[in-house]
Parts: structure tokens; C-alpha cells; sequence
């Protein structure tokens, strides 16, 4: 054999060794029945990549998101605090790992579990939080079931709190990515909770199960799952320039492959997200006023804190939110409820204010949610003609989150409204209206 073919053999031996590599590497493969993904943007719900987004596969521990998703519900609505010590049964203590060690018949703050679930992905701290919220195990999946069907999850099915393969317990890439989505939305002040990389309990310090935290620009969160049903999964959310994406990764090789996939289905998710916003112009007929900019206007000279002090008890909320000083909205809002009052669109009766809301998008940056809120208006939807356009402003892991909705539907209008402006190519969901 010369030399000259002995090299081109060698070379032909490289060539399908790193072939085989990139194969193997790559979750997607053809050959991996348990692989799926999906990136979306979060303020507008697009879907920027996809591929088997609703196959029915094994979420292993992304099932925790659904947990803490309820324990901040929980927190929320003053069922617990933080600081709430949680009793650690026999069921919870035998979970097999990942576990913290929780002994039988001692506590643990609801502080300390939900964070032993967000960054150890601890199945014991899982159990003692389902037992704490549904009494049980079992009963507690049926209250995520509900949760995910509510939340619009339509092809997940909870069998347990904490992921270990049961028949049954499946979910979607697409599922996921609501899940992510509203955990975010929904929860911005606990949100940083799943940044953190280490989590110190007892004696021992754990470190984060996701590896992308520190790792990959703008990667602050937020959950790994493995079993051998499932193969590695991760849901990553990344936040760039004020746009915030989440990617879905089912059934990863290894954890390697996984983390590395995850990246480049980021990257390209990054990549075609829309350069900047494009709002069209406000040109159809003054049925409300189109949400004023926090600057003054030309000509006109407004004495607002003499206004606002001499404003009656009996005002509108959004009057009276005047007085607050946190918002730089509120003014804005005030000033337009003022001006229904001294005249009036209409002689029609006022309709009574519902205490459902249409939530269209939560950002970092004010104008995002201002651009977003006007392109909803722009669409001129019947459903939301009586509805009350809304920037608040919320603390979110020291940073300020923008939520813009419309106020003041029965929850039917809500859910009708939402309906309109998904068709339309505005993703949002119904919730009740907090203040």
C-alpha cells in the first residue's frame, strides 16, 4: 500500500469518526425518538424555532417548574410566607435522589424548598411542597393538571410534583415553554430564584444543576431534568439587549450534548428575533384616548399636585394612583380617567368595571411594554372597546418589570379578547386583575 493511500484511508477514518461525534452529539438526530425543542420570544409568545414541539414525552424534573409555579401562587395570595415551616413526612424523606436529606418529622422553611427545587432540583423538597399546597402526592397532580390546562398546557399530564418517571406524567417542548413564559410573567419577584448557582442548606453547599448559568450570555435560568425515560432536558431563558427568549430542549444525549444544543438553538432564536419593534400608527377614530407619554404637552400647563391633592375620596382608582409616585404611568392614567369623567365619550350608562385582565406582554424596559400596549390598541378590537389601558410597574429581582394590560373585564371578556388578539398575532392570557 503507498503512502498516499494509506493517508487518504486515515483521512476516510477521521472523517466518519467526527461525523459520528457530531451525530452523536446532536439530540436531534433522526434517530432519537425522545428528542424535541422550541424557542420563543417572551414578550410576544412568537415561536422562533421548532422541531416536534408537540410530541408527549417525559419532563423529568421540569415537572418542578409546575411546583413552584403553584408555591408562588400560594405565597401570593398569603396562603404562606417564605418563612412558613413545612413538616418533612416519611413519603418526603424517602424520595429517592436528587435529594437534600430531609430527615422524617423535621421542617423546612418554604423559602429552603422552593429553592432546594430551583437550583438542587431536590425530590424530597419537591414532596414536602406538594404534601404542604395538596395534602398529598396525588392530589396535588391533579392540582397541576388543572393548573396546566388553565394555563393552556393542553398536552401535559402531572402524575407527580417531582418528575420521576410515572406512567402517564408527559409534556410538551411547547408546554414547557408556556410554563416558562408564565412563571416569568406571573412571578417576577421571585423569578431570580432560579438564577442562583449555588444554594447553601445546613452544612453543604449545592450547586445549580444548570450549567448555562454564567456560561452563556444573558442565561439566568431555569430548569435541568434527567431520568433514563426521558433523556436530558433543559428549559433556559436568556435576556439580551431587554429581549427575552426561553428554549426547550427534550432528551439530550448527555448533559453536554444537551447544554450545547441548547446554545445554538438560542443563538439562532436570538438571531431572528426582529431588529425592533414596529408599531403602526394610531389612526382610527378617538373611541379612548390613545395612552399618553410621560412628558408634558406642548402649550399645556398641568398644576398636578394641586390637582391631585384636592381630588374627592370617591375617585377612580386610576385617579387616586396619582398620589403614588412609584409609577411613572400613573399620572398618565390618572389624567385619562379624569378626562372620561368631566366628559364623557358618550351618554350611555358607564359599564361596570370587571376584575379580569388581558396581560399582553412583561419587559424590562418601559417602552417595550408602551410600543407593545399601543400595537394591541391599534388593532381596534371590539372585546377590549371598554377595556383600560395599563403600564405597571413591578420589582423584580432589584429591577424594575413592565406589565402592560387591559383592565377592567368580566373574566368571559378576558378570555374572548385574548382569543381575538392571539388569532391576530398578539400572544397574552387572561388573568385577574392584582392592582
Amino acid at each position: 500500500m503507498t503512502v498516499v493511500s494509506r493517508m487518504a484511508r486515515a483521512l476516510a477514518m477521521i472523517c466518519v469518526i467526527v461525523v459520528a461525534g457530531v451525530l452523536t452529539s446532536a439530540p436531534q438526530a433522526a434517530a432519537n425518538p425522545k428528542y424535541a425543542s422550541i424557542v420563543i420570544d417572551v414578550h410576544t409568545g412568537q415561536v422562533l424555532r421548532q422541531r416536534n414541539a408537540d410530541k408527549r414525552l417525559y419532563p423529568a424534573s421540569l415537572t418542578k417548574m409546575m411546583t413552584l409555579y403553584l408555591a408562588f401562587e400560594a405565597i401570593e395570595e398569603g396562603r404562606f410566607t417564605l418563612d412558613s415551616p413545612l413538616k418533612v413526612s416519611r413519603a418526603a424523606a424517602a424520595e429517592p435522589a436528587s435529594k437534600l436529606g430531609l430527615r422524617r418529622g423535621s421542617t423546612i422553611t418554604m423559602g429552603d424548598a422552593i429553592q432546594a427545587n430551583a437550583t438542587k432540583s431536590a425530590n424530597d423538597a419537591a414532596t414536602v411542597l406538594a404534601e404542604a399546597l395538596g395534602g398529598s402526592k396525588e392530589n396535588f397532580a391533579k392540582i397541576m393538571t388543572a393548573k396546566a390546562r388553565q394555563l393552556g398546557m393542553r398536552k401535559t399530564t402531572f402524575k407527580n410534583p417531582h418528575g420521576l418517571t410515572a406512567r402517564g406524567q408527559l409534556s410538551t417542548a411547547r408546554d414547557m415553554s408556556i410554563l416558562g413564559r408564565r412563571l416569568f410573567e406571573d412571578f417576577p419577584q421571585f423569578y431570580h430564584m432560579f438564577e442562583r448557582k449555588r444554594f447553601k442548606y445546613g452544612a453543604r453547599t449545592h450547586r445549580a444543576t444548570n450549567k448555562l448559568l454564567g456560561r452563556y450570555e444573558g442565561a439566568d435560568g431555569i430548569k435541568t431534568g434527567y431520568t433514563r425515560a426521558s433523556g436530558f432536558n433543559l428549559v433556559a431563558s436568556a435576556e439580551r439587549d431587554g429581549r427575552r427568549i426561553i428554549g426547550v430542549v427534550f432528551g439530550g444525549r448527555s448533559s453536554a450534548s444537551r447544554n450545547s444544543h441548547m446554545r445554538k438553538i438560542l443563538d439562532e432564536g436570538f438571531a431572528k428575533l426582529p431588529k425592533r419593534l414596529i408599531v403602526p400608527t394610531y389612526d382610527g377614530p378617538i373611541m379612548a384616548m390613545p395612552l399618553p407619554r410621560p412628558k408634558p404637552l406642548p402649550g399645556v400647563e398641568v398644576q398636578s399636585e394641586a390637582l391631585v391633592a384636592a381630588l374627592p375620596k370617591t375617585a377612580p382608582k386610576a385617579i387616586m394612583a396619582m398620589r403614588s409616585k412609584t409609577d411613572p404611568w400613573a399620572v398618565a392614567n390618572g389624567l385619562l380617567a379624569l378626562q372620561r369623567m368631566i366628559a364623557p365619550p358618550d351618554e350611555r350608562p358607564a359599564k361596570p368595571q370587571g376584575e379580569w385582565a388581558v396581560q399582553i406582554g412583561a419587559y424590562r424596559n418601559l417602552r417595550q411594554a408602551e410600543d407593545i400596549l399601543e400595537k394591541a390598541k391599534s388593532l381596534r378590537s371590539p372585546q377590549l372597546a371598554s377595556a383600560a389601558p395599563v403600564v405597571s410597574r413591578r420589582n423584580a429581582g432589584g429591577r424594575p418589570i413592565y406589565r402592560a394590560r387591559f383592565h377592567g373585564l368580566a373574566r368571559v371578556e378576558a378570555e374572548n379578547a385574548c382569543r381575538s388578539l392571539s388569532r391576530r398575532g398578539i400572544a397574552c392570557f387572561a388573568v385577574k386583575s392584582s392592582g
